[in-house]
């Protein structure tokens, strides 16, 4: 079992990306890295094959062009609802209004070397989310152990949201640790943070996964939040109105878009399931016949798994529209 979770680990992390391993400098911290634990890939792609949810940590735009401490104050009163809600440290303080935040956080940054203004960016501020329904304790427990492992010597706060249905986690870390050695975050590192909170939401008790789309036959990419919200706000993204006049041309040329990278797409899913096909024969080998079943079921169904792509899917759909509403042909005077 030990080499096989080895092997599947090594091309769970690797596959269609440089390395999940970043570089000293990338995290800040060096040798100090806690590794992600044996079999994590393995565990991965068995939850994602039992349709798991995904675990979500992403980096949201930067809202304003400045930088420092000038940023750092806004963004906790951002995500304090201006002292609202108490925010939480890397030693577990808990600070109670703006004044303490400003106090006890932000001016205690500024005397560890963040200037008011920097031509850098002096924190990075990530969200860690589940889906509608997942325990918002477990959430931010789990949000909690992931910051511990992966911001080992870096400054922190952290706060839970419950405004929106998911539960979710703001945090807010300081770019350098305190031997004065820069974050260099990658999507290697997003990644591995994914790969990490994931544990600690299974550590929680709530079954979850953490893989690329790749690793799951998808190629459609989610609507991006930040689109998703402008929406919501009753704004049209210039994304949409470009999409809708492409949609509009391929309506009048009556031209359903090509697959742009079809024959590249089929070639990375027959990659995949060809390699989840030699796992399951492992696990069978060894006596892992329930987990085996499930892994070649998954690897049979992405091959299965349809081609469409956005444009496509939205052409067909107005396609299927018109025709619904073309009058029917009334066959009963024929008669």
């Amino acid at each position: 079992m030990k080499q096989l979770n080895q092997q599947t680990d090594k091309w769970f992390m690797e596959f269609k990306t440089r390395s999940t391993r970043a570089k000293a400098g990338a995290s800040g911290r060096g040798a100090t890295r806690r590794p992600l634990k044996p079999g994590t890939g393995l565990k991965n792609i068995q939850s994602a094959a039992l349709k798991k949810p995904e675990v979500m940590v992403k980096i949201p735009p930067r809202k304003g062009g400045t930088n420092g401490i000038q940023a750092v104050r806004g963004h906790m009163d951002y995500i304090s609802r201006n002292g609202k809600l108490d925010l939480e440290d890397q030693d577990g303080l808990i600070y109670k209004g703006q004044k303490q935040i400003h106090e006890g956080i932000t001016n205690a940054w500024k005397a560890l070397g963040v200037p008011e203004k920097s031509p850098k960016r002096e924190a990075i501020n990530l969200v860690l989310s589940m889906p509608p329904g997942t325990n918002p304790e477990a959430v931010k427990a789990a949000a909690r152990e992931f910051a511990k492992e992966a911001f080992v010597g870096h400054q922190y706060a952290f706060v839970q949201h419950l405004d929106e249905k998911h539960p979710h986690v703001h945090l807010c870390v300081m770019m350098k640790n305190e031997l004065g050695r820069r974050m260099d975050p990658r999507k290697a590192d997003l990644f591995e943070w994914r790969l990490r909170f994931a544990d600690k939401m299974r550590e929680q008790g709530v079954e979850c996964a953490a893989t690329r789309r790749v690793h799951r036959g998808k190629t459609q990419k989610p609507e991006h939040s930040t689109l998703r919200h402008m929406r919501k706000r009753g704004e049209v993204p210039n994304a949409y109105r470009q999409q809708a006049i492409d949609l509009v041309h391929a309506v009048k040329e009556s031209s359903r878009p090509i697959h742009p990278f079809l024959r590249e797409e089929m070639r990375t899913r027959n990659i995949v399931s060809t390699e989840y096909g030699k796992i399951a024969k492992e696990l069978f080998k060894i006596g892992a016949k329930a987990e085996a079943r499930v892994l070649s079921g998954f690897a049979k169904e992405i091959k299965l798994e349809g081609h469409t792509t956005q444009a496509q899917q939205r052409f067909d759909q107005s396609q299927e529209q018109i025709r619904e509403m073309a009058p029917s042909k009334d066959t009963s005077l024929e008669r």
